[in-house]
């Protein structure tokens, strides 16, 4: 892991980039080899940052958005078959490693522009998505939860009051749990309502996630989860990925150290099982860097956790191995 990645066979995953779709937003090239500064991932940078696999969003709100997104990751692909792979299972990733090409796994941030249509979930996981939120934080329906997730500084009397006024998920939220339980796709809770995060654990019977967040007993952001939230996800056999972005690391000091922080407190509540990095890379305000600063830095990451006393075994099931398993076929 660049320093640390000296560790032959590790793999390194990314399970939250929005580097495609705010190429296409900003009009630029949806191709990671475009190499421009403005963006915080390309191929070059991925190469240097040691990263395996990278969790492609591939989009949100609208559809036929998607759908273009989705043929540029294809075109990516095929264009640059010697670097770069669509893969769906973790027998494909590891393939794809094997010929020294980076694995993208495509995912998709909410489910509000299905339109409560099971079918365009069935054609999205046909077309390779493999992991789907089910909101990316809207309520009301076609959304899948009916009250909006709150976001912002909150304090924990108020978020259990939140919580408590909140409606969860709709009966499509419940139609598409069932699909995905057949399907064996992965369910990601990030940007979920609290009320709707708890209903998902207890009825959820596909896989589940929480990709890109915190941990709110070190940054009172509602986008982390509580302890309580953090062990309830871990029994369920998921996995969490701390982000980079600077607002979930700590409120008044974001800093590597104190993300650095993040990762020991989850390994501690959760076990190193069920850790993992989930970075947001260009998915946050544009003067708002996140750290590391971009996807080259990681080794930094990894060399700081190891000298906090992480050992190379949970190295290696945080850097990449504990969200591969999700994707286990």
């Amino acid at each position: 892991m660049c320093a640390e990645r000296s560790m032959e066979e590790t793999l390194v995953l990314d399970a939250h980039c929005d580097s495609l779709i705010l190429r296409h937003v900003r009009g630029d090239p949806v191709d990671l080899t475009d190499e421009n500064p403005v963006y915080q991932v390309d191929l070059s940078r991925l190469r240097k940052g040691g990263v395996d696999c990278l969790f492609c969003m591939v989009g949100d709100y609208d559809l036929g958005q998607s759908s273009v997104l989705i043929d540029a990751a294809y075109e990516m692909c095929r264009m640059h078959a010697d670097d770069l792979q669509i893969c769906r299972t973790a027998s494909e990733v590891r393939a794809a490693n094997a010929g020294g090409r980076i694995a993208i796994v495509l995912t998709i941030e909410g489910q509000k522009m299905l339109g409560e249509r099971i079918e365009h979930l069935r054609n999205l996981h046909r077309l390779g998505v493999r992991v789907a939120n089910l909101t990316h934080g809207g309520g009301g329906r076609p959304e899948l939860q009916y009250d909006v997730s709150y976001f912002g500084f909150i304090a924990p009397q108020e978020r259990e009051s939140l919580r408590r006024q909140s409606k969860g998920l709709t009966p499509f939220a419940w139609e598409a749990l069932a699909e995905m339980a057949r399907l064996r796709m992965p369910v990601d809770l990030a940007h979920i309502n609290d009320a709707a995060f708890w209903e998902v654990l207890d009825i959820a019977e596909c896989p589940v996630c929480y990709t890109h967040g915190c941990c709110y007993a070190l940054c009172p952001h509602s986008r982390g989860l509580t302890d309580e939230m953090m062990v309830a996800l871990a029994a369920k056999g998921g996995v969490m990925g701390i982000a980079f972005y600077r607002k979930f690391i700590h409120q008044t000091d974001p800093s590597l150290d104190r993300l650095c922080d993040q990762f020991v407190h989850a390994i501690e509540v959760m076990g190193p099982d069920h850790v993992g990095i989930g970075s947001d890379f260009d998915g946050t305000e544009r003067l708002l860097y996140p750290i590391p600063e971009d996807v080259s830095q990681l080794g930094i990451l990894f060399e700081a956790l190891g000298k906090r006393g992480v050992d190379k075994v949970t190295l290696r099931k945080l850097a990449g191995d504990n969200f591969l398993r999700i994707l286990e076929a």
